[in-house]
């Protein structure tokens, strides 16, 4: 099977959804499919990739807002002989996956990674939608493809709510266990000078608002006055690092916080079995890879059970989930501490058993027969990206540039 997947993000980015592309993607051409991928980015050594142009995204530049040639897309998916779309953005990139579709009379199956409502405040104001907007958007194009993959039943109930009609199948982001069993490469520690015998504490995703990272900053900073020789490292970047950092230093504690930027996430293993604990507290995921992937390392982890997160962790599990409640937080992280040992080996246990990628990528596969089986959906194709629009959307992203 020849199987195009089209997003706004893909390798080396470090994001859940570069890493589910990656992931999948690998697991697929082991079981003999092809698979090729458009996107802005590329991994240096992925000659089966189309790079499209975009622009830096204002608040994190990280990202790029996707303005795709669709006749340059069209003639790379013809040239490949792709016989089924796979889109993880329902945006730029999305429209353009459905423009293939229609072109090639393919069918599209789409993976519904993100909240969007909850990533509203990154739209400058007046351009800001408000909440009804993006889920009737969401529902309009979900009800365009094959089939809707959601990372979990949370979703699957939004989406639901939303008016999706089409079918919505689970299938969560699987982890590479192997990947994460086998030892560090790296003294994370000694890099970073921290301390060998320091209880460290870490985080690891975008510094952004949805992330919730006010609150779990205030947690961990009463967790570092309580104990001297705890340590806290925060890895990634994003726009909200310099109001964490300010954060830190007015609480006396910037000695002992470690900020590293991005980190490629074939090193992450190494940070998370450097570290005694993961703490996780953001209010806005449709999976969470990155608990999963601490458990994996046996590392285990204290995260706010709240949509995604509640899905994908098992309380006692390698993990202490909590309620957005800060005592309650605070108190999960020295029990957890106390019980690292035992919470470490039920981790490893709980992500082989339950979240492996061979699995995931098994119900994927079957997936796509299905969607092949069942064909083209015809549509109606308004032209709702037209060059205008693109332009005026590229003039005011530069100014913030």
């Amino acid at each position: 099977m020849n199987i195009l997947m089209i997003s706004d993000t893909y390798l080396p980015q470090v994001n859940g959804v570069a890493t589910s592309i990656y992931l999948s993607k690998k697991y697929l051409e082991m079981r003999g499919h092809k698979v090729y991928i458009v996107a802005p980015v590329r991994p240096d050594d992925d000659e089966n990739t189309l790079v499209v142009p975009g622009v830096p995204f204002p608040m994190e530049k990280q990202h790029k807002v996707v303005f795709a040639n669709a006749l340059k897309i069209l003639e790379f998916a013809q040239k490949n002989g792709i016989e089924i779309v796979h889109s993880h953005d329902p945006m730029a990139l999305g429209i353009r996956a459905l423009k293939l579709q229609k072109d090639m009379k393919i069918p599209h199956v789409h993976t519904y990674h993100t909240l969007m409502a909850e990533y509203r405040h990154y739209v400058p104001p007046p351009f800001t939608p408000d909440r009804k907007t993006v889920e009737e958007f969401s529902k309009w194009f979900c009800n365009k493809v094959n089939v809707v993959i959601s990372p979990t039943e949370e979703i699957k109930k939004e989406l639901t709510r939303y008016g999706v009609e089409r079918p919505i199948e689970v299938i969560p982001t699987g982890i590479d266990t192997l990947e994460f069993s086998t030892p560090a490469q790296k003294d994370i520690r000694r890099m970073y000078d921290i301390p060998a015998n320091a209880t460290l504490l870490m985080y690891a995703g975008r510094l952004a608002k949805e992330k919730n990272l006010n609150f779990l900053s205030r947690v961990v900073a009463r967790y570092l006055k309580s104990n001297k020789a705890a340590w806290f490292l925060i890895v990634g970047d994003g726009p909200e690092r310099k109001d964490i950092e300010k954060y830190f230093e007015d609480e006396g504690l910037s000695k002992r916080v470690t900020f590293t930027g991005y980190v490629p996430h074939d090193e992450m293993k190494d940070y998370y079995k450097a570290s005694d604990l993961f703490v996780f507290a953001s209010l806005t995921e449709t999976q969470g890879l990155v608990v999963l992937e601490a458990l994996a390392s046996g590392t285990p982890v204290v995260a706010i059970a709240y949509k995604g997160v509640a899905n994908v962790l098992k309380n006692g599990e390698g993990a202490l989930t909590v309620d957005v409640d800060e005592e309650h937080f605070y108190e999960s992280i020295q029990r957890a501490l106390e019980k690292r040992d035992e919470l470490s080996r039920k981790g490893v246990k709980y992500v082989e058993e339950n979240w492996s990628m061979n699995a995931m990528v098994e119900r994927l596969d079957e997936v796509y027969t299905k969607a092949i089986a069942e064909g083209f959906i015809d549509f109606y194709m308004p032209s709702v990206i037209n060059t205008s629009l693109q332009l005026k959307l590229v003039t005011l992203f530069r100014k913030f540039i």
